[in-house]
């Protein structure tokens, strides 16, 4: 998976006509999560491995960088002014969510201990074998403990989620988190039941969607013509202006209404 995306990518962005960086950049970033877990099956279960520790938190952190190249990819399906006015403040609040999840790696002792069965979460800084695919264990300080049970909140990377899913639904690119929500978390949670292994599946599903927007023809089926909201805006004037055409008015050209 590894090898097919980065060659995609690189074809991608190196051929006559270059695809658009929002997609080939996005591969290349998902696909070297790819890269990362290849090298990690040669030390995997060797949590006293210097390399071991160092891959499993190059994982954490790729993690905390992801919303950037998500927002990346919904804003290229949306219209060109759209994009532009909304790029800012998607990329700010990306960062505001890296940076909380940045936050979440050091032993605060106010902050305790993450909780068991979030995921990421461990006693110590590994990355292990899972049900079928790899498993990474972080020592995460306890924030984020209080929405560990609720899907809709990261299992505690809230950050992560509103950023990655919520945001982009928002400003109207709901058909690219629609796809990536049923080909990315969804699936990786129908195939293994184990939190830690979780998003080491959701990232290896990655490169397939990441390949099937590219080299597919559903790529046309994701782009947003009119967001949603400008949508409701223009019916909301649609039925002022029909209220306002409805009023009675009097010789003197005023309404007769009080």
């Amino acid at each position: 998976m590894a090898a097919i995306g980065v060659a995609t990518a690189a074809h991608a962005a190196l051929k006559r006509h270059p695809e658009p960086a929002a997609l080939w950049a996005c591969l290349l970033y998902f696909s070297s999560m790819e890269v990362l877990q290849a090298v990690s099956y040669t030390v995997v279960n060797q949590c006293d491995n210097p390399l071991n520790q160092f891959l499993t938190l190059l994982g954490y952190l790729h993690i905390t960088f992801q919303p950037f190249f998500i927002n990346a990819g919904a804003l290229y399906f949306m219209p060109k002014d759209v994009a532009r006015r909304v790029a800012p403040w998607a990329y700010f609040f990306c960062f505001i969510a890296a940076l909380s999840m940045l936050i979440q790696l050091y032993p605060f002792q106010w902050a305790g201990t993450c909780a068991l069965g979030r995921p990421i979460c461990g006693q110590i800084l590994c990355t292990a074998r899972g049900s079928w695919h790899l498993a990474w264990f972080v020592p995460l300080n306890g924030i984020g403990n209080a929405v560990k049970a609720y899907s809709i909140f990261g299992n505690g990377f809230v950050g992560y989620s509103v950023t990655a899913f919520l945001m982009p639904l928002l400003y109207g690119s709901w058909r690219v988190v629609l796809f990536t929500y049923l080909a990315g978390p969804l699936l990786a949670f129908l195939t293994t039941s184990n939190p830690n292994e979780f998003p080491a599946v959701w990232c290896l599903y990655s490169i397939a969607l990441c390949l099937t927007i590219i080299k597919t023809p559903l790529r046309r089926h994701l782009r947003v013509e009119t967001p949603y909201w400008r949508i409701i805006a223009a019916w909301l004037r649609r039925i002022a202006v029909a209220r306002q055409s409805s009023v009675p008015v009097s010789e003197g050209g005023e309404s007769t209404l009080k």
